[in-house]
């Protein structure tokens, strides 16, 4: 806008608020990554430790994979759980 523009040619803008939505694309990778997370890391947990049995022969080794088992299976039905497929 000028200075010296005549009131006429000058507009007042108004801001609009406009809700942004997520992709599908992104919610599903989203989704992706929370069950890598939430139900890979027990899994591995139990892998090493059987690996770290059968490498060392330490029996010890057995009570965490067996822990990291039971926690996967809680993870599972809470994932399950709470995942969203019906929202899009």
């Amino acid at each position: 806008m000028s200075a010296v523009a005549p009131v006429a040619e000058q507009s007042v803008s108004h801001r609009t608020l406009e809700v942004v939505t997520v992709s599908p694309a992104r919610l599903a990778e989203q989704e992706m990554y929370r069950w890598m997370l939430w139900f890979g890391l027990p899994t591995l947990v139990a892998a090493l430790c059987m690996g770290a049995l059968f490498a060392t022969d330490q029996g010890w080794f057995i009570a965490p994979a067996i822990v990291a088992v039971i926690a996967d299976i809680t993870v599972l039905v809470w994932l399950a759980m709470t995942s969203d497929t019906n929202s899009h």
